[in-house]
């Protein structure tokens, strides 16, 4: 196959020249790129968030094109964006569109180990993979590969004189390969789309409308906690005053949220309608806030109108959808003890307030969103990597929070019973979680069980499945525990399983003198139980549970 393509005269000089030196289309070593080292975390965060190479003036020769020959040569350079190493991938007289089956999955190495390409000339396709690790001591290795993008071919020439015949050298254009990761994980890791930021604030209602932005000058966050008896009210209440840009108009919002709902306890952060009615004559229709305190998530959803007067051109309903990452700025809890009619204290009550920390220019709060919807997001906030953190940072499970509870009970005519409930904290540096625990039926037997919260929450919406090791006299505690995690490929999310054990302490124990009496032991210090057993694997779709989060 010829290829000829118009150029420029000083590139056909530049080419000729070659080609002329060189009768024979000897090798045509280009420029030499320094590498460039990364550090091993940085080699990591780019591994898992966007594996790639550089392809670096690629050429291709090929022999009696125009009567159909497919023997030729290749070369090019490859630099590896996570590591910064540069190999130069050189491939002579080879066939380059071969039809036979055994030769079409045959792969041509480069000069370094655990990377080769393939080239099919007729689709003009070519494909890269190859293998690197982050450091001399890092333990994973990764493993990946894909197309090239579009190698546009610059310009051909031929030279009749060649020892093998008509010979075409082909300058093909630079090039790079976004690599799905067949290791450690199988995912396709996507970049964050992120909102775009006008620069300046247009006139016209419609063009304001295209990328949606929001100021807040108010807020206002009361969140509340009740325990009574074995049952436990959680919610909040959340004022702000939102100005969209978009439709040049201020509109206050309150909404309350109960954190103990069927979706709250799977980890979906609610999208409230503010308890205001648009005032007559307001081009807003509608108004949506999501809070999710634990990450930080403030969501707005709006919809708007714009009566510009020009007909025909640009719609008059608009809608966005905007986020803004923030952590709130609380003051210290205010305990209450709640008493029966007969001063008899039953529970707890909890409650704090929270505002949000002010900008470092002191201007109202001002973020941005998309139009109408964000994109598909994972479940963790791409800043703070799930995916990455379990895989480097899950080498021990804490225990922050020990409690069991042994009550005594009469089931029958002169029968006892002992009914032995567990609450657990447990704090997962791995993925930067803490999972609540409460109210576990325990067998002290020391064999696997399954964690079965109380009812009335379940388990955390972070926790696929949880077992439960205890065994008091011979002092063992162990947790095995599966989590997800999707912020590297949100449409494939990975399951991981760890199985964390340790001795357990002596107990502290106290007797509560009630009817029936119980026992309650507790331990003193935390306690760290480091993870004997680490897997994970690749889910064969996105999470079906968790807050709704931007990607940053």
């Amino acid at each position: 196959m010829a290829v000829r393509i118009a150029w420029s005269l000083s590139l056909l000089v530049i080419v000729h020249a070659t080609a002329a030196a060189s009768k024979s289309a000897a090798r045509i070593w280009p420029r030499q790129y320094a590498d460039t080292p990364l550090s091993t975390p940085e080699c990591i965060e780019k591994s898992l968030s966007n594996p790639s190479w550089y392809i670096v003036s690629p050429m291709m020769v090929t022999v009696n094109a125009s009567t159909g020959g497919t023997i030729g040569d290749l070369q090019f350079l490859a630099t590896n964006t996570a590591t910064g190493s540069t190999a130069l991938c050189d491939k002579r007289d080879f066939d380059l569109d071969p039809h036979d089956p055994v030769a079409q999955d045959e792969w041509h190495s480069c000069n370094v180990t655990d990377l080769a390409f393939q080239f099919r000339l007729a689709a003009f396709e070519m494909r890269l993979k190859g293998s690197w690790r982050c450091g001399a001591n890092s333990s994973f290795i990764f493993s990946g590969g894909g197309p090239w993008e579009e190698p546009l071919v610059q310009g051909c020439i031929d030279n009749d004189q060649g020892k093998r015949g008509e010979e075409t050298l082909c300058i093909m254009g630079n090039s790079q390969v976004s690599a799905a990761l067949t290791s450690p994980v199988a995912i396709t890791p996507q970049l964050p789309i992120l909102p775009y930021t006008p620069s300046e604030t247009y006139r016209r209602c419609p063009d304001r409308s295209t990328d949606p932005e929001w100021i807040i000058d108010k807020f206002a966050f009361q969140h509340h906690l009740s325990r009574v008896y074995n049952a436990t009210k959680e919610s909040f209440d959340l004022f702000l005053n939102l100005t969209s840009i978009s439709s040049n108009e201020t509109v206050p919002c309150s909404i309350a949220v109960d954190q103990r709902t069927g979706a709250a306890a799977k980890g979906t952060s609610l999208w409230v309608k503010c308890r205001e009615t648009p005032r007559n004559g307001s081009r807003i229709s509608e108004t949506e806030v999501m809070l999710d305190p634990e990450y930080g998530i403030l969501g707005v959803r709006q919809a708007w109108n714009c009566t510009d007067r020009i007909e025909g051109i640009d719609p008059d309903k608009y809608s966005g959808t905007g986020f803004l990452v923030t952590s709130l700025q609380c003051g210290s809890p205010m305990n209450v003890t709640l008493r029966d009619s007969q001063n008899r204290e039953i529970g707890i009550k909890t409650d704090y307030n929270c505002t949000l920390p002010p900008s470092p220019s002191g201007d109202p709060i001002r973020f941005s969103g998309y139009s109408p919807e964000a994109p598909t997001m994972p479940h963790t906030l791409y800043s703070r990597s799930c995916t990455i953190g379990s895989l480097l940072n899950a080498t021990s499970i804490d225990l922050r929070d020990y409690r069991i509870q042994s009550t005594t009970f009469t089931p029958g005519y002169n029968k006892t019973g002992v009914l032995v409930l567990g609450t657990f904290n447990l704090t997962n540096p791995g993925s930067g979680d803490t999972y609540q625990l409460e109210q576990i039926p325990i067998s002290p037997d020391g064999l696997w069980h399954e964690c079965v919260p109380g009812a009335e929450r379940g388990l955390p919406w972070q926790l696929v499945d949880c077992q439960y090791l205890l065994d008091r006299k011979a002092g063992r505690i162990g947790f095995k525990l599966q989590w997800y995690c999707d912020d590297r490929d949100p449409n494939h999310a990975i399951l991981f399983n760890a199985t964390a054990t340790a001795n357990l302490p002596i107990e502290t124990c106290g007797k509560i003198f009630e009817s029936p009496p119980s026992e309650i032991c507790t331990l003193r210090d935390a306690l760290k139980l480091p993870v004997v057993s680490l897997t994970w694997e690749a889910s064969s779709g996105p999470m079906d549970r968790g807050p709704i989060l931007p990607w940053l």
